[in-house]
């Protein structure tokens, strides 16, 4: 975004655009390490998504009277649409940890069973 766009918009706006701007590098990084496979760093990602969403959060009163209008509403639509991306990838990734979990669970219960209790003992007992 040039200079001279920011500098036409409220000093608000202005201070947002960089702040959105840092936080939709942040949201296209992570995006792309979860689409490629690659070790994620969740805690320096959400580290940076929090920083980024506090410093929004504390514009948010000189925000609410300008007008979100061409280059902050172009901003706000593309941080949103990166935000729902994310959070689709996050949730498919959280599904996967939780498939692989209840794996691992599963499996130490069995190893730790003896059989005793279980359906296929009572029913050879009555044979």
């Amino acid at each position: 975004m040039s200079q001279t766009t920011r500098r036409a918009q409220s000093p608000a706006a202005a201070a947002a655009l960089p702040i959105i701007e840092r936080l939709v590098a942040t949201l296209d990084d992570e995006n792309l390490d979860l689409e490629q496979g690659r070790r994620v760093r969740y805690e320096t990602y959400s580290l940076s998504k929090n920083q980024g969403l506090l410093e929004l959060n504390r514009l948010i009163p000189a925000l609410a009277g300008a007008a979100a209008a061409g280059p902050l509403r172009d901003a706000l639509a593309e941080l949103h649409a990166k935000l729902e991306i994310n959070q689709r990838s996050l949730a498919v990734q959280l599904k996967a940890c939780e498939a692989v979990s209840e794996i691992i669970t599963r499996a130490i219960q069995d190893g730790q069973s003896d059989g005793t209790y279980t359906a296929l003992a009572w029913s050879r007992s009555g044979e």
